[in-house]
């Protein structure tokens, strides 16, 4: 097994996908690190805890979850830079993996190695990176676990995105899909103290498909506009991943063909983008973060090996009442959940009721007192299900 792979399927054929996840939080050289620079590019940089934990979701969800019968799973390399270092489990074959921290070095030859394996026409490449990142003009940067080791070129600890994306045209594999989760704003004093001559490592170059490969159909979704701030949870897995996983799960999926249910590019941007406006979903970072995808092929990614479970808001109207409401959600006449009005002292709670429920239909019903039972049905189905009860 290569240095960097902690799940291989020694069986695979040429038509697999090969997954290369990175999650950076702890970084040697930014404020709160063991070696802490005084460089004036790294000001406003910190330590952040979502990165590990959000990358080692989405290698787990790789791992147990992803299915698409026509290229199915073949490896996945996994680099982290986390403040308490420890194995990864790989859950197929039930042993604890050793995982490299995300330097800059380790990520380049973990690039080219993830290249090589992926170097086949029915081959699918993923890449998902959490942490920090920059913006310089339309590029973006990744920051890997020692950026700013070299003070004299401080973005020589950095993965230049696109100018990889675009190297990738070098790949055989006809389908290549990325996910960056990372901040996009730019940066002026890092730009004005380190220059643009170099805007990271490029492993890979090149800008063009070579003749006799089979076009390349790819898909590249940011958690965030170009010059804007990705947003994360302290301690917890990042707004959009939670999101692109909670997709996976059913909100981005249709069954137009052959009845099963199945996740395409363009169903999975739409499904996180819905996400990422919910307020019971995000939050007070509700709309703070905008999905984009540029220059977006669509095709299947991902079949579902059960039925979808679909985001549902119930609320009341006007929504107000949602305070005094209990809500209550059955399924064949048998209660599946409850949420009860909030108790003497508790904060009322104005916000809808959010679930994620199973493909089906489903009865609800608010309460708000004697003579005051609000009652309707509804069809979970993706990518949501809205339902406002009025009273009669």
């Amino acid at each position: 097994m290569a240095a960097f792979t902690v799940h291989l399927d020694e069986n695979a054929g040429p038509a697999s996908t090969h997954a290369l996840v990175i999650g950076v939080g702890a970084y040697t050289h930014l404020d709160g690190g063991p070696s802490p620079t005084d460089h004036p590019g790294a000001v406003g940089m910190r330590q952040l805890s979502s990165p590990p934990l959000s990358a080692r979701k989405f290698a787990t969800w790789m791992i147990d979850e992803y299915h698409d019968t026509g290229r199915p799973l073949g490896s996945l390399a996994l680099l982290l830079s986390e403040a308490d270092p420890s194995p990864f489990l790989d859950s197929r074959a039930g042993e604890p993996r050793v995982v490299e921290t995300a330097t800059i070095d380790n990520i380049v030859a973990a690039v080219k190695e993830w290249k090589i394996r992926g170097d086949h026409d029915q081959a699918r490449l993923v890449f998902y990176f959490c942490g920090h990142g920059v913006s310089l003009g339309v590029d973006t940067s990744l920051l890997a676990a020692d950026i700013f080791a070299d003070l004299n070129s401080p973005l020589n600890g950095a993965l230049h995105f696109e100018a990889l994306r675009r190297g990738l045209e070098s790949c055989k594999a006809a389908q290549q899909v990325f996910f960056v989760d990372a901040c996009r704003a730019g940066s002026d004093r890092l730009v004005r103290e380190a220059g643009t001559d170099n805007l990271g490592q490029v492993p890979i170059s090149g800008n063009e498909r070579p003749d006799g490969f089979l076009p390349r159909a790819h898909a590249a979704i940011y958690a965030t506009l170009h010059g804007e701030e990705s947003f994360a949870r302290a301690d917890d897995v990042s707004l959009f991943t939670s999101a692109l996983l909670r997709s996976f799960d059913g909100a981005g999926s249709e069954n137009t063909e052959d009845r099963v249910w199945r996740v395409t590019i363009d169903t999975l941007k739409h499904a996180i983008t819905r996400f990422m406006k919910e307020p019971s979903f995000a939050g007070t970072l509700t709309s703070a973060a905008t999905p984009v995808s540029s220059e977006s092929f669509d095709f299947d990614f991902h079949e579902l090996r059960r039925d979808p479970v679909v985001p549902v808001y119930i609320g009341c109207r006007p929504k107000e009442d949602n305070a005094l409401a209990e809500f209550i959600c059955r399924r064949d006449g048998q209660e599946e959940l409850r949420r009860p009005p909030p108790g003497p002292g508790e904060e009322p709670d104005v916000r809808e009721w959010a679930l994620f429920l199973p493909f089906g239909r489903y009865e609800v019903e608010a309460v708000l007192g004697i003579g005051d039972v609000r009652e309707d049905q509804l069809d979970a189905r993706p990518p949501l299900f809205r339902i406002g009860l009025a009273k009669p």
